[in-house]
């Protein structure tokens, strides 16, 4: 009898402890609204698992908002998961919006100071981060494209892998100005002009500043050195043609460059329509990260 009440108490302990140890000991190195530079946007949230062999893999999150509007905190949720339940290190960063002083160039110049500083904090504690996947929605799929592409060897921490949803890839061309339901023609060329930091005022001017719009385009970059990609976009997307999905994918494609194209028939730009594709979405962004982060 008083080993059944013995090995009871210590099946108890066990649970318990395991419980206890779940929900309120700690799994992560945590950071919210730090500041990674001197301006008031500079600021990111950042967990980094405390278990680890030495060295973890990071997932950069990059928030949309059409580059002058958004936070990054609608990626709570996913920087717990990646860090607590998956095991790599996890981040979401606000950059500066584009204004008529701020360019896409500016916030390329955030995201390398973003990542340095978490370079930093994983030596802090005595853990490598080496090796990133950049992901994003709208505008910051563009920008998880743009950087992962142009900044692949320059890179504080070394772009992986990109994971794009629903980004802009050529920003010169006439649907992206004409066929949005987010935008008319002439605030399109105005928020293009604020992104390129070269001013034209209708889509028939845009050779003014074509050249500007091409270095901040992610197609401009593609070569047979490009980092594994990941398309998810809306069929029916009216803000950011799916002609932009399209064009990234043959591009990759003539360069040989590993990708996934995941089409949403149904969904617009919030890649809202299609259950069973939003799963498979997520299995490939696991996939990736189990691939390029190890």
């Amino acid at each position: 009898m008083l080993k059944r009440i013995i090995a009871l108490i210590t099946s108890l302990v066990i649970v318990i402890t395991g419980v206890y140890n779940f929900f309120f000991v700690p799994k992560s190195y945590e950071y919210r609204n730090t500041a990674y530079g001197t301006e008031e946007r500079q600021i990111l949230d950042l967990n980094i698992p405390i278990e680890n062999d030495g060295e973890v893999g990071l997932v950069l999150f990059i928030h949309g908002g059409a580059w002058f509007m958004g936070s990054k905190d609608n990626y709570d949720e996913e920087i717990e998961y990646m860090s607590n339940r998956l095991g790599y290190a996890a981040a979401a960063l606000n950059y500066r919006y584009v204004s008529d002083t701020i360019t896409i160039h500016d916030i390329l110049d955030d995201i390398d100071l973003c990542l340095d500083f978490i370079k930093q904090k994983g030596e802090e504690h005595g853990v490598k981060i080496n090796k990133v996947i950049l992901t994003g929605i709208s505008a910051g799929a563009h920008l998880s494209l743009l950087y992962g592409y142009s900044k692949a060897d320059t890179a504080p921490i070394k772009p992986a892998a990109v994971i794009s949803n629903c980004g802009p890839t050529d920003l010169t061309i006439e649907s992206f100005y004409k066929e949005s339901e987010t935008f008319d023609e002439a605030s399109s060329c105005y928020l293009m002009s604020r992104c390129s930091g070269k001013k034209f005022t209708s889509y028939a001017d845009i050779d003014i500043a074509r050249e500007e719009l091409l270095k901040i385009s992610p197609i401009t970059y593609v070569n047979e050195n490009t980092v594994p990609t990941i398309i998810n976009h809306g069929m029916k997307d009216k803000t950011v043609p799916y002609l932009n999905a399209e064009m990234l994918d043959q591009k990759l494609t003539e360069c040989g460059v590993t990708h996934v194209l995941n089409p949403y028939p149904d969904s617009g730009h919030n890649l809202e329509n299609d259950f069973i594709v939003d799963i498979k979405a997520d299995k490939l962004f696991v996939e990736y990260c189990k691939t390029y982060l190890g």
